[in-house]
């Protein structure tokens, strides 16, 4: 159900069976849903990649909205994103890409994100990452949409530069909201993900020094498919402190975390 904030006029997703998912950081259970046996335990797959499985799609159990999906991202319940092999990595990266866009014909938005670890939002151990559409423009991706019109900020910014491919830039903004936070940014202009190319191999070498940090850490999927003139972007921090008053009452943030001391450390994190 989606009700409207009384003076923003923002969209507030109201999702009381969310409140009855499994949390396995307060319930220990020798069973993971997750598992390969246990498949019973998730509604039925959208895709997996083979047989035996290293990665599953499927609707989430405990969904937020109608459009909500679940993507394991390997068969080990003990190796994270960090650690799984560097092709189911890139597997797991397509399996986005192809779940957004197939998602995207019947969400006006579609977030990609990875909750891991409890400071993060996870409630189940094994790694993955979940997909969920929602009917509506997130009043944040409005906003940074409507900033793209004049100029695109994410061509010109030459912020703190951990490393580079031929086709990402991975840079600790000077405006971060969060400690350490990181953006993985695509070399050439385009408002949605198309192709992984080599962010797999980032996004594990980001997870790794994130987890030298802190044992959690988000990372999103920041895409504008209304605005061909927006830059997508994937915005990633550890968890180390907590959102407290001035944050939640203000909409701004405190970073205690030069940016210029981020890259640094980010930069010598290299396998």
């Amino acid at each position: 159900m989606i009700e409207r904030n009384p003076i923003s006029g923002d969209a507030v997703i109201v999702a009381p069976g969310r409140a009855a998912r499994p949390n396995e950081f307060r319930q220990m259970s020798d069973r993971c849903p997750f598992c390969p046996g246990n498949e019973s335990d998730t509604p039925p797959e959208i895709w997996r990649d083979g047989d035996p499985w290293q990665i599953r799609v499927f609707p989430n159990k405990y969904p937020a909205t109608e459009d909500h999906e679940v993507i394991v991202e390997g068969s080990d319940h003990a190796r994270g994103f960090d650690q799984i092999a560097a092709d189911v990595a890139a597997r797991a990266v397509n399996a986005w890409i192809d779940r957004y866009r197939a998602m995207s014909r019947s969400s006006r938005y579609v977030c990609v994100f990875k909750n891991h670890g409890v400071l993060a939002g996870a409630t189940i151990l094994h790694p993955h990452s979940q997909i969920l559409g929602v009917p509506f423009i997130p009043s944040r991706i409005a906003k940074e949409a409507e900033a793209f019109t004049s100029r695109c900020a994410l061509c010109e910014l030459r912020d703190e530069k951990i490393d580079a491919t031929q086709n990402y830039r991975w840079i600790a903004p000077r405006g971060s909201m969060m400690a350490y936070e990181q953006w993985i940014v695509p070399v050439h202009h385009t408002n949605e993900m198309r192709e992984g190319l080599e962010l797999a191999s980032l996004l594990q070498r980001a997870a790794r020094a994130m987890l030298a940090i802190s044992d959690s850490f988000n990372w999103m999927f920041i895409n504008f498919p209304q605005q061909p003139a927006a830059h997508w972007y994937v915005q990633l921090f550890p968890r180390l402190t907590m959102h407290a008053g001035f944050e939640l009452g203000t909409g701004s943030a405190i970073n205690t975390v030069d940016p210029r001391t981020a890259a640094q450390r980010f930069g010598g994190s290299r396998p």
